[in-house]
């Protein structure tokens, strides 16, 4: 009961942080990315190169007008064509972690009439990171220790180890493969140490918190 708790901890507890990267505007009723759209487009793509830690989410907005079910269309076609055009520009589809349409449910200004600054696109990024700040943060203390404990830690060292085995073959160097590092060592020192070794819990912490790291570096 307590494993369970803690691992409840790990993933409502600990927010990843999104930051706004960009935002594309579009002309009246249209999902066409203008010339001015695209090179927002290449400036966002470049500053994703100069960032491997972040993933990226693409929402597309529209103005008031027309009706709910023909903007929420509208809004996802805007957000699959910026994807698209992301992609175009050379971001690697996995850093793209979602597509979204909101429609017009959140105007940016409050009219009804036509307004371009609704009609919109926002690309938002995920930081890796953010998926765990501080292993010490997750809560596992000498009574969380116990055959659960130890055999999600041994589940989690093969997948890390595994992971890196795969993408050092196909020649990967990129945030995944890093965090694919990270947790072999750190759940390979978890398991290693017995129940009653100090730093067990250091490492098991050490090892959910570079887990986390891996499956956002993974986009799962």
């Amino acid at each position: 009961m307590i494993f369970r708790l803690m691992l409840l901890f790990l993933i409502s507890a600990v927010p990843v942080r999104a930051d706004d990267l960009g935002t594309i505007n579009f002309d009246f009723d249209s999902d066409r990315l203008d010339a001015e759209a695209l090179a927002e487009v290449e400036r966002i793509a470049a500053k994703l190169g100069e960032n491997p830690l972040y993933g990226t989410l693409v929402v597309g907005y529209t103005d008031a007008v027309g009706t709910t079910g023909y903007n929420f269309d509208l809004a996802r076609r805007r957000a699959e064509n910026t994807a698209r055009a992301l992609t175009a520009a050379g971001v690697p589809v996995s850093r793209i972690d979602g597509i979204q349409s909101k429609g017009e449910t959140e105007l940016l200004v409050a009219v009804t009439g036509p307004e371009r600054l609704n009609r919109r696109v926002t690309v938002t990024l995920d930081d890796i990171l953010a998926a765990c700040r501080n292993f010490r943060q997750i809560n596992i203390t000498q009574a969380s220790l116990g055959e659960a404990l130890q055999e999600d830690l041994i589940r989690r060292a093969t997948t890390a180890r595994n992971t890196y085995a795969q993408l050092a073959a196909s020649g990967g160097n990129g945030p995944a493969f890093q965090m694919a590092g990270a947790a072999r060592e750190d759940c390979g020192s978890a398991v290693g140490y017995g129940m009653n070794e100090r730093r067990k819990i250091e490492y098991s912490q050490r090892c959910l918190c570079s887990s986390a790291r891996l499956s956002k570096a993974l986009g799962n």
